[in-house]
């Protein structure tokens, strides 16, 4: 049984109890949701790593990621294992002992789960820590993808999050609204991260998962072009958050929203310049996704290195970006219990795309 002894004991005080936090050994950058460096985003004054070129040889997602900023691979991951993972991911929901039962659709309440966002995403309780989270980023195919897509295989990994979320239809205001953003800055519109997600369950038109607006990618530097920042400027950090009267610009432009059908196993890619958000499930299904994203480790800097091994150790979770990382909100809160099944166990390929072992 996943549940530990450490969990068991959160039965009925998960939101008070204090995690066990050890003194920091490295500076800490501001976290996601404090950054405000007038320059921009961390990393604005380093270059970033160029996508490798397309040629021949190279698959159909693959032209799709440059032309249009996003793209299914399918069957990355044998769909026999994607569903264990998702059994974990399951045990994983259920070990705080909060009320939600798999099977018992009657459970199936945002009150009976723990602290998360826009219906199911999971930014603490070292989500991206979990063994199944980093059994499924540690996936050969998964690293085969983002290989091609930089041209090496000295990758370093994120700590970004995952979505497990239930339908919920007697809560509207459960996840329902879309949130289109970018996970990128307007002071960084060039190419400079590729965000990914492992689908762990069958995922229809209607199951929720990613939309995306096709087209978008390309046409980030133009929009910030062709607009002038409000005062004060535009957000600061990697994020930039569309209303439906700013996506008209790129309605005009032919960008289309696309919601991909997806099996377990397959996994889709997106431009972090690209406009998207993850729908919630509208009908009886659950979705659940684990989103990865590697980068080449040559543009992590060794004090990133550092906080990576750090975050790694302590169990914090990080923005999306690999190597321009900052801490998400709330890591060090009373109520974000760290490690709650104990530290996971990785392979030698795994400890280097963290930067425990060198390449």
């Amino acid at each position: 049984m996943l549940v530990t002894r450490a969990v068991r004991r959160l039965t009925t005080s998960i939101w008070t109890q204090t995690p066990r936090l050890a003194r920091n050994v490295v500076q800490w950058a501001p976290a996601q949701d404090l950054w405000d460096d007038p320059r921009g985003p961390l990393g604005i004054d380093k270059p970033s790593p160029k996508l490798a070129a397309l040629t021949t040889d190279s698959p159909q997602w693959q032209r799709d990621l440059h032309d249009k900023g996003w793209a299914l691979v399918k069957a990355a991951v044998p769909k026999e294992r994607a569903l264990r993972y998702a059994e974990e991911g399951e045990k994983w929901l259920e070990g705080f002992n909060m009320g939600y039962k798999r099977d018992d659709p009657t459970t199936y309440k945002s009150t009976n789960i723990p602290k998360h966002r826009y219906g199911g995403l999971f930014d603490h309780f070292s989500f991206a820590h979990s063994q199944f989270v980093w059994d499924c980023k540690s996936e050969p195919g998964v690293r085969e993808i983002f290989a091609r897509i930089w041209g090496t295989d000295e990758l370093t990994v994120s700590f970004d999050g995952g979505t497990i979320a239930i339908p919920t239809p007697d809560e509207a205001d459960h996840g329902k609204e879309p949130w289109p953003h970018s996970d990128q800055s307007a002071y960084r519109p060039w190419a400079h991260c590729i965000q990914g997600l492992l689908n762990l369950l069958p995922n229809g038109p209607r199951d929720g998962g990613l939309a995306v607006l096709s087209g978008s990618a390309p046409l980030f530097a133009q929009y910030f072009k062709e607009h002038s920042p409000p005062e004060g400027g535009w957000i600061k950090r990697d994020l930039f958050n569309w209303t439906e009267e700013t996506l008209q610009w790129f309605y005009a432009r032919g960008c289309k929203w696309v919601k991909p059908e997806m099996a377990p196993g397959d996994f889709v890619l997106w431009d972090s310049r690209a406009v998207h958000y993850g729908a919630h499930p509208e009908l009886d299904n659950k979705r659940m996704a684990v989103y990865t994203c590697y980068k080449p480790a040559q543009f992590m800097s060794e004090e990133q290195r550092e906080r990576k091994v750090e975050a790694f150790k302590k169990g914090y979770m990080t923005s999306h970006d690999p190597t321009d990382f900052v801490l998400k909100e709330d890591q060090f809160a009373d109520w974000n219990i760290l490690h709650p099944y104990g530290p996971p166990s990785i392979n030698e390929a795994t400890k280097k795309a963290i930067g425990i072992m060198p390449y």
